[in-house]
């Protein structure tokens, strides 16, 4: 989808795409890099000729690397952890022997809009949020009267500081790289003549544990996809959620499910995705990863705002449950008579009458 872009109140920043080099400070988390993926692709569309570097932590950049938008991957230097003034200072320094003319800075956080202006780069655009607003040279409010946009659209407003008319492409695509595909095949050989078709992949695990399902749910949407549709159940995730994967295997009990969680990268784990009928996940960034390589999703959201941080995509579906204290964006829940009832109320009737129809129009479940 192509859109062009109104400008936006005030004077547009001056730059020129034919010299001018790009530094772009990504999101920290897996959902928001994914949902970035549109700016990056709109930045390019907007500064063919530009040099475009990405700087990310080292978890992402296997997935930056696939994008073809992005001319350098830098990792941050996180040897000492990721937060305080050293880490901060630490990579600025790194960052000024490049001699970057512009910094688009997409997390809304203090340290990486200072981290930008301490490496002396001259033009700075960010979000004004978390009192930073000192260190950009040209800011846009976070979100208009309290309201804040996709986030998505968040990213791609900032386009708008350097081409008032920018065109703005809102299209979510990723595509792995051909070596997480030969590196799949590899890794399932043994395997193979398990993994019947229709195959579900479920991504059980999130950053937070109040936007986790109940294990034993999940468990129950595997063991009804495997008795109606004769499938396979693959369970991904990161290192961390290997336990949680097998917790639900467990539960499931049948040989038509694979815990594939931890391993590989995120760009193996978005090319297993790939080739699933359909991924159903909490609100996390595979279910983000999984929208974007095309797979039909399913998300379980519980706090948080979807408005704000649905996949971009049509080709996902969010359930939920309003309660009246939705939105929220505590990282534990306040309530005492119903805890978690936003995520809790979420049934497995509710989820599998969207998992159901996914596999019905997919050709593999025929």
């Amino acid at each position: 989808m192509v859109v062009d872009a109104s400008p936006v109140e005030g004077c547009p920043l001056r730059y020129d795409p034919s010299t001018d080099s790009i530094l772009v400070r990504a999101p920290n988390w897996v959902g928001d890099a994914v949902m970035a993926l549109p700016f990056f692709v709109s930045l390019r569309k907007n500064a063919p000729t530009a040099s475009i570097t990405c700087l990310c932590r080292p978890l992402l950049a296997p997935l930056y690397r696939c994008v073809p938008e992005i001319d350098k991957v830098f990792e941050l230097d996180e040897a000492y952890g990721r937060h305080g003034l050293s880490f901060v200072w630490r990579n600025a320094a790194g960052l000024r022997a490049y001699g970057f003319d512009v910094a688009f800075c997409l997390p809304v956080s203090f340290g990486s809009a200072a981290m930008l202006w301490l490496a002396r780069i001259p033009r700075r655009v960010g979000h004004a949020a978390d009192g930073r607003r000192m260190f950009l040279t040209g800011a846009l409010p976070y979100g208009k009267n309290g309201h804040r946009p996709h986030r998505t659209e968040g990213y791609l407003e900032l386009l708008r500081l350097l081409w008032p008319e920018a065109v703005l492409l809102r299209d979510l695509v990723f595509r792995p790289a051909a070596e997480a595909c030969a590196q799949l095949d590899m890794l399932l050989s043994p395997v193979v003549n398990c993994l019947t078709s229709p195959v579900l992949a479920i991504a059980p695990g999130a950053a937070q544990p109040n936007k986790m399902w109940d294990a034993a749910r999940f468990a129950e949407i595997a063991r009804r996809w495997i008795d109606t549709f004769k499938g396979t159940v693959v369970l991904v995730g990161a290192d961390v959620e290997q336990g949680r994967c097998r917790e639900i295997m467990d539960q499931v009990g049948h040989p038509g499910t694979r815990n594939l969680a931890g391993a590989g990268d995120l760009v193996l784990t978005a090319e297993i995705m790939r080739r699933a009928d359909a991924l159903l996940g909490n609100d996390s960034g595979l279910a983000h990863l999984a929208a974007a390589v095309g797979t039909p999703t399913v998300v379980i959201a519980g706090p948080g705002d979807p408005a704000e941080v649905a996949p971009f995509t049509t080709l996902a579906v969010t359930v939920r449950r309003p309660v009246f204290c939705s939105p929220c964006f505590r990282n534990s829940c306040w309530r005492r008579d119903k805890p978690l009832e936003c995520l809790t109320g979420v049934s497995v009737d509710d989820v599998w009458s969207h998992i159901s129809r996914m596999a019905a129009k997919s050709s593999r479940s025929a």
